[in-house]
Order: structure tokens, then sequence, then C-alpha cells
């Protein structure tokens, strides 16, 4: 993930930034209870049941603790649950944190001299050049894997452990030993990903980026070409999954989740030659990529729960800020429009806004376990990623301005977005969205004096059987017709127009149009059938 001269470069930044400083001495303060024991290695691989990791008696998720094997905490009850259903749940989340917690070891083993850190992140690495092959490529449900039971989580995990192992090698603490076993582990982690091409899909972001991580570690010319310049590699995915909006093609959620898939694998792809950041119309996609989600962010900096999403999420997690810190950083040097500027207001508003309540990713464990409490958020409390490549200090000579989101149509998504003081209306009027696509087409979202009056509800588990009703129009706040979900397929953007206070847009889907108005003072919102027959129209409301 970088040369040995760039962490001597890294060295230097770090010695003259506070904040560079401050966020090494956090990792420093997290490390202990590693420095301390071996945290436990999972003895099964992961398994996706209806019922392991949730509470038998009220439903919750059981909270992930990644020093309590065998014995799991209901959040909500305080009861205590074990089984190898809820063991299995928890190895999902513990192979994950393991492969991060060796990255953030190796972190501080190559910046700060630490040969204690290093030994721990050896010790993690080794544990699975022993165990991965024990572990059955079987029990799967979106491709091989060995360690999980779809091949994406085995690209995020692979991702992070090559992060840590090409760090010791960079910084001369990697055995050779070790590092052959390394190479063995990761040959085989090549083979289980290289064989499930998704196509154009958020989870492919991740695979690709295991690829590029794979390639680089091998010096591997062919399987960098394959995983960055591919069909559907990393280029294609940065050029096509991301509308002109800016917009990943799922929505929000998922544009999060591959966005931080494709900045791994394009920091991967510049140690083997390819560098999306200097390239003008490459990174004049990642900035839009960047900008997205805060056009169509919430007042209350929350992200729209459309298509398949959390619902209430706030952008200001940490999982989050990296990708801004980071983006800007790799970014700094291009020169361009306002693009740069809005991103650093963006962030100084997340930072100051309401502490979120700490949430559980897949690609971010570092605050495990989790607190459940909401935290202040600081580019000092961040990973060891931002450690190792955000900018040493976020301009103030001249000071960005205040952030002051606009009326904006988001084309390529069909997002209108209507915004009049602390008012937000959007509607939807474009693509359905593929599998992660609800039946919503002008479904109307409403979030006025910090209030959530209209919302998009997003998505519960995709094992549980409430996903029915998450994804069925009566769900949404979008017309339904003969008491039926709508059937998949596209909206169309009529018209869209601002002036002044005022906005407003006209959407269309079949016979069904819908209109909104929004002013100074009120918004109008009328709902037209147009037919030759006759049809019971509903209006759902939530």
């Amino acid at each position: 993930m970088v040369t040995a001269e760039e962490l001597a470069a890294r060295r230097e930044h770090v010695a003259g930034a506070a904040d560079l400083q401050a966020l090494m001495a956090h990792l420093g303060e997290r490390a202990a209870p590693l420095l301390a024991r071996m945290p436990p290695v999972p003895a099964a691989k992961a398994l996706l049941s209806t019922d392991g990791g949730v509470c038998p008696d009220d439903g919750s998720a059981l909270a992930f603790d990644p020093w309590s094997a065998d014995a799991h905490r209901c959040p909500r009850c305080g009861r205590t649950f074990g089984g190898e259903r809820h063991d299995r749940y928890w190895a999902r989340y513990q192979h994950l944190w393991l492969a991060e917690r060796a990255a953030h070891l190796a972190t501080l083993a190559a910046l700060r001299d630490d040969a204690v850190a290093a030994g721990r992140a050896v010790d993690i690495l080794r544990a699975y050049t022993r165990s991965y092959w024990g572990y059955p490529n079987r029990d799967n449900v979106l491709g091989p894997s060995r360690l999980f039971f779809s091949t994406y989580l085995e690209s995020i995990w692979i991702a992070n452990y090559l992060a840590a192992a090409t760090l010791l090698r960079a910084c001369g603490k990697l055995a050779k030993v070790a590092a052959d076993a390394v190479s063995g582990l990761a040959e085989e982690a090549a083979n289980l990903i290289g064989e499930f091409d998704e196509g154009f899909s958020n989870r492919q972001t991740w695979n690709n980026a295991a690829l590029a991580a794979i390639a680089v570690w091998f010096e591997d010319e062919d399987l960098a070409k394959r995983a960055i310049e591919g069909p559907t590699g990393l280029l294609e995915h940065l050029l096509r999954g991301y509308g002109r909006d800016g917009m990943w093609y799922e929505g929000e959620n998922y544009h999060l989740f591959a966005l931080r898939g494709l900045l791994t694998g394009a920091l991967w792809a510049r140690q083997a030659g390819v560098d999306v950041f200097t390239e003008p119309k490459l990174a004049q996609r990642v900035e839009a990529a960047l900008l997205a989600p805060t056009r169509s962010a919430l007042p209350d900096f929350t992200f729209p729960a459309r298509k398949d999403s959390r619902f209430g999420v706030s952008l200001a997690q940490p999982a989050y800020l990296e990708l801004w810190e980071i983006g800007l950083a790799v970014l700094g040097k291009r020169e361009g429009g306002n693009g740069k500027r809005d991103l650093q207001s963006w962030l100084g508003a997340l930072y100051k806004s309401e502490p979120p309540l700490p949430e559980l990713f897949e690609s971010y464990l570092h605050d495990a376990p989790i607190p459940r409490v909401a935290v202040p958020v600081s580019r000092r409390s961040l990973s060891w990623w931002s450690l190792l490549f955000m900018s040493p200090e976020l301009p103030t000579d001249p000071p960005p301005p205040a952030w002051s989101p606009v009326s904006v149509l988001l084309d390529a998504q069909g997002l209108a977005l209507l915004r009049t003081g602390n008012r937000y209306v959007s509607l939807e009027c474009g693509q359905y969205g593929g599998g992660h696509g609800h039946p919503d087409r002008l479904h109307l979202t409403l979030h006025a004096d910090g209030t959530h009056w209209l919302a998009d509800p997003g998505t519960g588990s995709y094992v549980s059987r409430d996903l029915l009703w998450y994804r069925s129009t009566l769900a949404h706040n979008a017309p339904r017709i003969d008491r039926a979900s709508q059937e998949p397929g596209d909206a169309v953007c009529e018209a869209f127009d601002t002036q002044g206070e005022w906005a407003w847009v006209r959407g269309r889907y079949g016979e069904v149009s819908r209109t909104v108005v929004s002013g100074p003072a009120y918004v109008l919102d009328a709902v037209e059938l147009g037919s030759r027959g006759e049809h019971t129209v509903e209006l759902p409301w939530h």
C-alpha cells in the first residue's frame, strides 16, 4: 500500500502535524489491549443465518465484542447468549476486525518503529497462515469464501491483511519465512476471489481492491491489469458505476460502501503504476463521487434511506469521515473548481454536527466494541488508514465557507432535491436501482424544522421476513395503483427548476405523474393519473 520511501516521508509529516501526532497517540491507546494479549481467532468460518447474532427474546442484534468468542450480549435486554449460530455470526466481524487490527498495528510499527506492535501484527498474520486452509469453502451465499459466506467479505479481509503485511515488509519487520507464508495465503485468496466476478456491483469494487492488493504483493502485472483495467475492473466501476451526478447507481448506502472499496483499490493501484488521482478525467469522477452524498444529505446530516439502506445513519460516522479526509488528501494537488472547497466546508460542518451514535460496519471496525452512547467525532480519532493518508491539517487560510446546500437535480440518479431554509423535500423520479432498488418511484421525502415528517424507511435485515415489507410500495410515500406494488421500472424527471427561494419538479412513472413545488412558506404536492380506464390510486404517508 505504501513504499519504504513513502513511509519515511510520512514519518516527517506526522512529526510536524499536531493532528497526526494526536491520531498516532490515539491509535497507540487503542492498540494497548492487543499488545497485552493475543485476541481470539475464530475456530469456524462465519455463517449467515436467520437467528445467528439475534436476540431470541426481542430480535435485537447482539453486540459484537472482539474479546468474547462464546458469550454475546443483547444490548436491549442485557441477557447473554451462546451457541454455534451466535458464535459463527460473531466470527464474521471477528475475522474482519483481526485483519484491521493487523493493519493498525503494522502502521504503528512502520511509523513509530514499534517492535512490540510489529510482533503482534505478525502473530495475527501467522495465525491465519496456519489456519486459513482449514476453513471450508462451503455454506456460501454470494460466491466462494473460506472465512465468510460471501466473496466480498473475503476481499475486505485480504485487503487489510495484505496492508499489514506490506507495511511490515516495507519497514523491514516481516521475516522472509512469514512473508512466504503470507504469499501462500494470498495466492489461495486470489484464486477464490478471481473466480467470482460480480460484474458491476458494490461488492465487486472490493473484489477489485483485493485483487489489486494481491497484485501489488506479488508484483503481478497481469493480475493488476485485470483488477484495474479489466472490463469490470476498478476504472470501469469508477467511470460507469457512478452516474453523471457522481452517485452510485444503487443509492447512498451502497455508494458509501463502494466508495471506500474504490478508494482502497485506487491506493493499491497507485503502487501498481496507475494513479487515478492525477489523471484529470478520472480525478473528476472521484471528486464527483465524493461530493454526491453531500448533495443529498438530510438537514440532520444523515443520508436518506433510499433503496436498500439502514435508516437514520449519520454521515458523521468515522467510517464516512475517512472517505472525505482521504479523498481530499489524494486530490489535494489537483487544480479544479469549487469541488475541494465544498468538501472542506462539508467536513467542517460534520465535525461540528451532533455526535452520532456509533454504528458497526463490515469495512470499519476500528471502534469495536461499539459504545452505546453518542461519541464526538474528530480527525484525531480516526483509523490507521487516515494516519497513513489524510492531510496533516485541514485548510484554514482562507477558511472554507460555511456549508450551505442548495436545490439540485441529481440527474443520473433521478433524485430531485428541493431545499428552502432548513426544509428538505425530495422526489424519486429516476432509475429503479438494480437488485437493491425498491418499487418506490415518485416517493416523496419531507424533512423540516428538525423533524423527519415523511421518510423512506430503508431496509431491515436481508434474512428477516419483514424484508418484503421494506421492499413494497406500501412502505413508501409513493403512489400505488390497484392495491399492488409498482412493477420494477424507471421513472423520468419531466421538469426541474429553481428560482430564488422557489423550486419545483415534475416526475412521471407510467401513467402517474407527481408535481412538487417548494416555496418559502409551503410545499405543494399534486399526484395525477392519466388513464383511459378506471383505477384505484392509493397514496401512503409514513
